[in-house]
């Protein structure tokens, strides 16, 4: 990104910030953090207190990069009068920290979410799919939207590969601006449990929210199903900065959600779309078929019935295309320009993302990386295959080890041979990691193979595959990396089925 200085003087620091405690506010500044590391001449900084309390080391790092201005938490404040560090700039204590931070990084930028329509998806599994669609159907609506999420930042300009599924609150009202300086009109955005659990999303406007589902996930970080859950609730009651509240689309098939269902209508401020297969929801299917090639049907919804078609398969993927046809009726975005915006939408990078070749086999990487989604990947790819289901997929290390069982019994149940491997093994022993998934994936009598190097178990499994099978490889979908250690390695799962395929292994 070309980067513009921005120049806030000193009324503005007086319209958003109280009077500081030692010195007095700057004449300008010139930017935001909350990183010492990155901290410049001329930033307002933000010291953000750990769960041992401040950093001193940071404070010291961020004076002597010159900022001009400090905020921090006014749990701080005890010790500031000792902390002769303090008496180098003015510094502003406030209650709610991380809600300031969003009003002040809102307000420096210009207030850009509150001018765009912008969409945010959270739930376990298809928030990147949803994403992708609802950016398709509001562009074919006329809205210019960009993406923000799992897989790239699309801000209207160049395209570039996402750091992580939702920034940091400093950053994202800077891609924000950065969008609404390249003409987008909106943005559909994926917002994680560990986004809205460190309120990473302060100070945003937004448009329409959408619930997916809830299963087994990060439970290394909530600990438990009821505080994830709590964790995705806070995105479907929460306030933008005018008071408003935005419309909630729900997926009133997942128990969690049908939750989140009762718990929405009973709060009769916030307005809700259900979607689902019965009666009771606003939008369902009234009639589809599912092939290799797609999905097919009709879709009833409160303004009348869209005519279905998109080259995405799946149950998972059926359920997705009706939240993002959510969405874009909350946008009030005409029937024939949803159908067209679900039909343009060809695939996502590394969700059911086939790999081709002139062999009669079929190859599929996916990002399945929960119990939850290897069941339904499995699930869509059976009636597609002619012959057998050839599995490969392994589990994270320093990730949630209760859903490992559950995975092995999932492959072993749903495939005919399985392939267990690595995924991203971390700083965790990779042998260790396939002795939690092995005694459930044995005991479904599945045949497999264990074979701890992924390149190998692409390579094997794709040599035992005969015309008519599928080879599926979940877990790492689009990532072009494994983390080994602590170190990333450049490694995807796609160039090393296309190799495999061409070595005619």
């Amino acid at each position: 990104m070309k980067e513009t200085l921005v120049r806030k003087d000193r009324r503005w620091m007086e319209s958003v910030l109280p009077s500081p405690a030692w010195g007095v506010f700057p004449d300008e500044i010139t930017g935001l953090s909350d990183n010492s590391k990155s901290a410049a001449k001329g930033d307002l900084y933000f010291l953000r207190p750990g769960k041992d309390g401040v950093n001193w080391s940071f404070l010291g790092e961020a004076i002597r990069a010159g900022v001009r201005l400090v905020v921090t938490d006014a749990s701080v404040s005890g010790s500031w009068a000792e902390e002769t560090l303090f008496h180098s700039v003015p510094v502003v204590f406030v209650k709610d920290l991380l809600g300031v931070m969003g009003t002040v990084a809102s307000s420096f930028w210009g207030n850009p979410s509150g001018k765009m329509k912008v969409v945010a998806v959270t739930g376990t599994n298809g928030k990147t799919t949803s994403s992708f669609l609802t950016q398709s159907v509001m562009n074919q609506g006329g809205i210019k939207t960009g993406l923000i999420g799992t897989v790239v930042f699309d801000l209207g300009g160049e395209t570039v590969e996402a750091s992580q599924t939702t920034p940091g609150i400093l950053e994202l009202h800077r891609l924000f601006a950065q969008g609404f300086s390249n003409g987008l009109q909106g943005i559909s955005m994926e917002v994680s449990s560990h986004a809205l659990d460190q309120d990473r999303i302060a100070g945003l406007s937004l448009s329409v929210v959408h619930f997916t589902n809830l299963t087994r996930d990060h439970l290394d970080y909530h600990l438990d199903m009821e505080s994830y859950y709590q964790a995705k609730k806070r995105l479907f009651f929460r306030k933008n900065p005018d008071g408003s509240y935005p419309i909630c689309v729900v997926n009133g098939d997942d128990p969690w959600g049908k939750r989140l269902v009762s718990e929405v209508v009973s709060d009769s401020r916030v307005p809700i779309v259900v979607i689902g297969e019965g009666q009771e929801a606003d939008i369902a299917p009234l009639t589809f078929t599912m092939g290799i090639d797609g999905i097919r049907g009709a879709i009833r919804t409160p303004k009348g019935v869209i005519d279905l078609e998109s080259p995405m398969t799946g149950h998972y993927n059926l359920m997705n295309i009706m939240g993002a046809i959510g969405c874009a009726l909350a946008l009030e975005i005409p029937l024939e320009l949803i159908a067209r915006g679900i039909l343009a939408q060809q695939g996502v990078p590394g969700r059911f993302e086939v790999v081709r070749s002139n062999r009669n086999i079929s190859v599929i990487v996916d990002y399945a990386h929960t119990d939850d989604a290897l069941e339904n990947l499995l699930s869509a790819v059976r009636p597609l295959c002619k012959g057998r289901i050839i599995t490969v997929f392994g589990c994270g290390g320093d990730r949630d080890r209760g859903k490992r069982p559950r995975m092995g019994e999932k492959a072993g149940r749903l495939s005919d041979l399985v392939v267990l491997t690595s995924d991203n093994p971390r700083t965790e022993d990779p042998e260790s990691i396939l002795d939690e998934i092995e005694p459930a994936l044995k005991e479904t009598g599945t045949p497999y193979e264990r074979i701890s190097d992924r390149k190998a178990a692409i390579f094997r499994a794709i040599s035992l595959a005969s015309p008519g099978d599928s080879v599926v490889i979940a877990g790492k979908g689009h990532e072009n990396y494994q983390i080994l250690g602590k170190v990333k390695h450049h490694f995807d799962d796609r160039e090393i089925a296309r190799e495999a395929l061409e070595s005619g292994q």
